[in-house]
């Protein structure tokens, strides 16, 4: 069994934790077959031992980079020691814009608003020969939970996927260093219950930017996305044990 590293960027609010539990367990239903997760809370502690693991997987967060804390700074940093080491890095949501930080892109608000919900993202040329999307479609249906994105890439950023919604839905840095702004790892029971924690949020949110939401309709729009926990598979398949 292949040991990764789930850096933690953020925690399931409280009230939802005995419903759908934490990160770990959303993770760990996919890839507990194939790998060992060892848990890390990078917000106490953004710096961590690289000897010993064989991959690093970065978590989603409820906070932002747009205004970064001093932990964040670490953090980047520790991601760029981690791809200059050779191993690989998978970052999810606020992990994608995490990389995307570390690697010279800017993070913003979505002028769109929250992105929420199941919907489809479409694959770049790039992203239908990447190793990460072996095997999938060119356009896969994903679960979304962000109101952030990586707006810039930088010169040694490439775009994988891209959606209507956000444009930068899947970014690679050289070889082994990947970002996936959904959410693979959640599955329709997560996701219905983050959509209805959020619906007042969605809601004002949606009014704020000048659109029409109905928080019903993403509920019950809400499904299992198999082709998207393909990701987390293709990245221990493809790039931890190809390492």
């Amino acid at each position: 069994m292949r040991r990764l590293l789930l850096y933690k960027t953020g925690e399931t609010d409280p009230r939802l934790t005995p419903q759908i539990g934490d990160y770990e367990r959303w993770f760990g239903r996919i890839l507990s077959c194939t790998a060992t997760l060892e848990i890390h809370r990078a917000f106490d502690a953004p710096l961590h031992r690289l000897s010993g693991y064989d991959g690093l997987i970065i978590t989603g967060s409820p906070r932002s980079l747009v205004n970064p804390e001093p932990w964040m700074v670490d953090a980047a940093a520790f991601i760029r020691s981690t791809a200059d080491a050779g191993v690989p890095v998978l970052g999810v949501c606020f992990g994608h814009q995490l990389i995307g930080y570390a690697f010279g892109g800017r993070v913003r608000k979505n002028p769109k608003g929250w992105e929420a919900g199941t919907s489809s993202v479409q694959l770049t040329d790039d992203g239908a020969n990447d190793p990460l999307f072996i095997g999938l479609p060119q356009t896969l249906s994903v679960n979304q939970s962000h109101q952030d994105e990586v707006e810039d890439l930088s010169g040694q950023m490439r775009r994988l996927a891209t959606g209507a919604h956000t444009s930068n839905q899947s970014i690679a840095v050289g070889d082994h260093v990947r970002g996936v702004q959904f959410h693979p790892e959640m599955n329709a029971h997560v996701v219905r219950r983050i959509l209805e924690h959020r619906r007042t949020i969605l809601r004002d949110d949606a009014t704020a930017c000048g659109r029409s939401l109905c928080v019903d309709s993403l509920i019950a729009g809400a499904s299992d996305t198999p082709e998207a926990e393909r990701v987390l598979t293709n990245f221990v398949d493809q790039f931890v044990h190809a390492a």
